[in-house]
């Protein structure tokens, strides 16, 4: 593989660009701080906007490392950063890689995440030269689900109560895609 890092990547609507210190608001406001974001989430609601500064300052102090993949997810439109994308597993001997996302519950339903998870998955397979890229979802959270077809991946499975959630535990379906499929889809 041959890694770029976090790269500005553009789609019709969505800029997906490095997390900077200045997007920690929009973080706790839109996502962060959104129960309904962060239900089926393997991390807890921000309780406060350190919380959401916190991570941005951690998530920019890795980007020196090209290896790191962390997109914010900004509306071209007006500019508001409004979710994430990133890589959470690099496996460079086996060219794979596990993405995970969360955004606003405000933009729910409007193709967003499916578009910028279709950016990601091209520069991925184009450019950093990754042949397998698997997600997960709690499979209490269906419209993700939904979001990982709709980029051309396929179910592989259920892994069953293999994470806790709020004293509980979640059982996560495993999707993906391999470069072979996505250079020959339709």
């Amino acid at each position: 593989m041959k890694h770029k890092g976090t790269t500005l990547l553009e789609t019709p609507r969505l800029i997906l660009r490095k997390f900077k210190y200045t997007d920690s608001n929009n973080m706790f406001k839109n996502w962060g701080s959104d129960p309904k974001v962060t239900k089926y989430l393997s991390w807890q609601t921000h309780k406060d906007i350190k919380d959401s500064e916190d991570i941005i300052k951690l998530w920019i102090s890795k980007y020196e490392d090209n290896r790191v993949y962390n997109w914010v997810i900004e509306l071209k439109d007006t500019n508001e950063v409004i979710g994430s994308i990133s890589i959470v597993k690099l496996e460079d001997i086996h060219e794979a890689c596990e993405i995970g996302y969360c955004i606003s519950s405000k933009y729910w339903n409007k193709g967003i995440t499916t578009e910028a998870f279709k950016a990601i998955i091209k520069y991925l397979f184009e450019e950093i030269g990754v042949n397998r890229i698997c997600a997960k979802h709690d499979i209490n959270n269906v419209a993700s689900g939904k979001v990982m077809e709709k980029c051309g991946m396929v179910y592989e499975g259920t892994l069953r109560e293999v994470q806790i959630r709020n004293t509980m535990f979640s059982s996560l379906a495993v999707y993906s895609i391999l470069k072979k499929e996505w250079v020959n889809k339709p």
